[in-house]
């Protein structure tokens, strides 16, 4: 790091959702001191069903480049690809650019009953807990930012859905999310029909089902009538979670942007949000932009660095 950004050693990342997590992790790594402050712990990223999938945060070819960035670094810390069945009527713009030996068409025999096109992939299937918990740094202020001018110094703005307040963003919206936790059964697949909005995701921890992409609601309360269809649907795709236990069920609002993710400099302020629903799918990569951006100099108001 030159001399001219050793001034800016010392950082602070508002918000510890795996996007803030993941940029404090990288922050460290190349050499700077970081102190996360944040109201509570990660909330809608403790959520979130853990599989690497682009959805929902834009397809710009940036977003493209970090979500295939993160993908190799997320193998990296131990979460091994799994064998993903992807379920669309269209093809998956992202799809192209996943390397041979990591997607392939799905065979006959490997798609449910009455579906007839599907993608096999293989890419990382994480246990948010486990991964958000190795991230966790010692330094964690827990208060509540209300102005980015509360915070001197070089701060990393990844306060997510709070961004349309701190950034004055009002781009940013909340698209609700529920997932049902079951018991962990062997031989369940990891599949998704993105049209129908229904997923299955069987982690070693437990198995999620999810699908739920509601544009504007910002309830967090877990809807007991949404948790019946979810398990309906999901019990249609993959019958063997007919007798599944139940261990209970979340509710999330993901941060969405409508230009997509924001990740550049103003300032003294690296701004890193509106991830939508793949914020673990870009978080390493974000956070190596976020590390380049932060060892540039101050830059003269409203002027970005390219």
């Amino acid at each position: 790091m030159s001399e001219a950004t050793g001034q800016h050693r010392e950082v602070t990342v508002i918000g510890s959702g795996v996007i803030g997590l993941t940029c404090a992790h990288a922050l460290r790594g190349a050499g700077y001191r970081v102190t996360i402050v944040a109201a509570d712990g990660p909330s809608v990223s403790d959520v979130a069903g853990g599989l690497w999938l682009p959805f929902a945060a834009g397809n710009s070819a940036e977003v493209m480049q970090w979500a295939m960035d993160t993908l190799p670094w997320l193998e990296s810390r131990g979460f091994a690809a799994c064998e993903y069945l992807h379920l669309q009527a269209d093809e998956p713009w992202w799809l192209d650019a996943l390397p041979d030996g990591r997607v392939r068409h799905a065979r006959a025999q490997e798609l449910p009953a009455g579906y007839d096109r599907g993608w096999v992939l293989r890419v990382p299937l994480v246990e948010m807990p486990q991964h958000l918990d190795a991230l966790e740094p010692r330094r964690v202020e827990r208060r509540t930012i209300t102005s980015l001018g509360e915070v001197s110094g070089l701060v990393v703005n990844c306060s997510g859905l709070a961004a349309r307040e701190l950034a004055g963003d009002p781009t940013v919206s909340a698209a609700r999310g529920q997932v049902v936790h079951l018991r962990p059964l062997a031989g369940v697949p990891c599949v998704c029909d993105e049209d129908r909005m229904i997923y299955v995701l069987p982690r070693h921890d437990r198995t999620i089902v999810g699908g739920s992409y509601q544009p504007g609601n910002e309830s967090e309360t877990v809807d007991p009538a949404e948790t019946t269809s979810l398990l309906t649907r999901a019990r249609a795709l993959v019958p063997q979670l007919a007798d599944a236990e139940v261990l209970g069920a979340r509710a999330g609002l993901r941060p969405v942007r409508a230009d997509g993710p924001r990740v550049e400099r103003v300032d003294n302020v690296i701004h890193c949000y509106g991830h939508g629903g793949a914020g673990l799918t870009l978080s390493w990569g974000c956070a190596r932009r976020v590390v380049e951006l932060a060892d540039r100099e101050s830059v003269a108001p409203g002027v970005l660095p390219t």
